[in-house]
């Protein structure tokens, strides 16, 4: 995967694995864009067609992302460019499945060359999803929930739709949820697959089924985790679940239970999958190329399995 040390970049494998297994990612960059005239130092006033959104297909914080961008309608307002889905060894490359090729935008060959634009002596790895400036040439942030939120309202001068996922009202709700969200799958389907011991890998898988069992309960009565109406939640597990069985059940041995065993949830699944947008987002033989060749530690053979059979897709 490589990473950057001090502004050189290195291009030996270099995955989330500390002592204690899987960590997440840690975030560096956080401009805010703001709907109004910025009050902070560093921030950035909203404008439309300045700023680019840079995801990886596979990537679930990409896809959160993505999807928001969608259902906010932000297509030329803000622009987005793609990642290639297998990470060689220049970390994450623009162009074409065929060859790289220089990003139309941004103009750069590999995504952690925008990094160093940004800060020279950078140290780390080149996350996605990106919010990257046409005006001054550098990342306004990689943290993805900012770059969420940012999404969510700074540019709804610029567009006619008015979906809001993080509602006033229900910011504590949405936030209790999606700490439950992270310690009881998000989070923990890494863990699994990233385990260093028998013991923490029982430990976490334990969790998930338990996790996964309680979903669909809770979604057998509402369409949505909070009640009637899509919010933030919903995002960040639906793009946890289109990628449970295809890609977590057999590279990550998150064995104990399918998502595709639970009615409720091929429901909510389908639910989310036919808003506006939403389908176009996905595509699950990509995104299994995405894990399957850019793990090698997890599967050195890099081979790509055959998509199983789900009820809510079809290619």
């Amino acid at each position: 995967m490589g990473f950057l040390q001090a502004g050189i970049w290195h291009g030996a494998d270099q995955d989330q694995i500390g002592a204690k297994g899987w960590e997440p990612r840690i975030e560096q960059f956080k401009g805010l864009v703001t709907a109004g005239v910025p009050e902070n130092e560093g921030d950035f006033l909203a404008e439309s067609g300045r700023y680019h959104l840079i995801v990886c297909p596979g990537c679930p914080l990409s896809h959160r992302t993505l999807i928001l961008h969608r259902l906010k309608g932000l297509e030329g307002i803000v622009s987005v460019s793609s990642v290639r889905p297998i990470m060689g060894e220049n970390g994450r490359e623009f162009g074409t499945a065929e060859a790289i090729a220089p990003d139309p935008v941004t103009g750069a060959s590999f995504l952690h060359e925008l990094y160093l634009g940004t800060d020279p002596a950078f140290t780390g790895r080149d996350a996605t999803p990106v919010l990257w400036d046409r005006k001054t040439g550098k990342i306004v942030s990689n943290t993805y929930r900012d770059i969420f939120s940012m999404l969510n309202r700074a540019f709804d001068a610029f567009t006619d739709t008015r979906v809001d996922l993080q509602p006033a009202e229900q910011s504590k709700a949405i936030e209790d949820e999606l700490a439950r969200l992270s310690s009881g799958i998000l989070g923990v389907v890494y863990r699994c697959g990233f385990s260093r011991s028998q013991t923490d890998y029982e430990a976490h898988a334990t969790t998930l089924g338990e996790t996964v069992r309680r979903l669909a309960a809770d979604l057998d009565d509402r369409p949505f985790l909070l009640g009637d109406t899509i919010t933030e939640p919903d995002i960040a597990l639906f793009v946890c679940l289109v990628r449970y069985d295809a890609i977590y059940v057999p590279l990550f041995r998150c064995t104990r239970e399918r998502v595709e065993d639970h009615p409720a949830l091929s429901r909510y699944i389908t639910r989310i999958m036919q808003l506006p947008g939403v389908r176009e987002t996905f595509d699950l033989k990509l995104t299994m190329t995405h894990y399957f060749a850019s793990h090698a530690h997890i599967n050195p053979t890099r081979i790509v399995p055959l998509p199983p059979q789900l009820s809510w897709w079809t290619p």
